[in-house]
């Protein structure tokens, strides 16, 4: 009977990997892989490509302008831009600075966007030059993507996030008449990459498609 019990819950759990669960935040494990893989290729975006170094240090300086903006952990940041590079670029540096992000994919309406900013209680949203004038109606602080990459003067020390804070929100499509938020934690997030990675057999030479939408846990 024991085995039994035993069976099921591994049926309905999944086998237990208590290594999978470590006390550690997103940011921390791309800092690794960008410290011990720099110039190995991060993304891969029609002819552009950007590696791990290089990808962190634009980031970093992302994430230091948001920090000088008065982001810190434990903020939520909207995240608005086209596929490709820059909307990676752009999450990565929210995740830098500590806060989390809510994304939005490019098709979302403004009244959307501005309904699940004001929920969520964001901070502010990250999106385009060209995109910027659509978001008229949108009352939180907006920022492009290109003035959050003008070069600093000096370095800007970030806050450190802990494993029990948002990474971040998803909303549901409001077939109730209202979105609602679902926070992932830094915990949940790191949790769920390492069992994906294990699962899947993902290794250091290997390429990955990300054709899902960014506001969906899969991106």
């Amino acid at each position: 009977m024991n085995q039994f019990v035993t069976n099921t819950k591994n049926v309905i759990r999944g086998k237990y990997h208590p290594e999978f669960l470590q006390n550690e935040v997103l940011a921390d494990i791309f800092a690794h892989t960008a410290q011990t893989l720099p110039d190995k290729t991060a993304l891969i975006e029609a002819d552009k490509t950007l590696s791990y170094g290089e990808l962190y240090q634009q980031a970093l300086i992302m994430a230091q302008h948001l920090a000088l903006k008065g982001v810190k952990p434990g903020h939520i940041v909207g995240l608005w831009l086209p596929r490709g590079i820059e909307l990676l670029k752009a999450q990565l540096a929210i995740c830098l600075s500590g806060a989390a992000w809510l994304p939005f994919d490019m098709d979302t309406p403004a009244d959307r966007i501005a309904v699940c900013l004001e929920d969520a209680e964001a901070v502010g949203m990250i999106t385009t030059d060209e995109w910027y004038e659509h978001l008229a109606e949108v009352p939180q602080t907006k920022w492009t993507n290109t003035e959050l990459q003008k070069p600093l003067s000096e370095s800007v020390s970030l806050a450190k996030t802990t494993p029990d804070q948002p990474a971040y929100i998803i909303y549901t499509s409001g077939s109730t008449g209202k979105p609602k938020g679902i926070v992932i934690t830094q915990k949940n997030i790191c949790h769920f990459l390492r069992s994906e990675n294990s699962i899947l057999g993902i290794q250091e030479q290997d390429k990955v498609y990300q054709g899902f939408s960014v506001a969906f846990d899969m991106s």
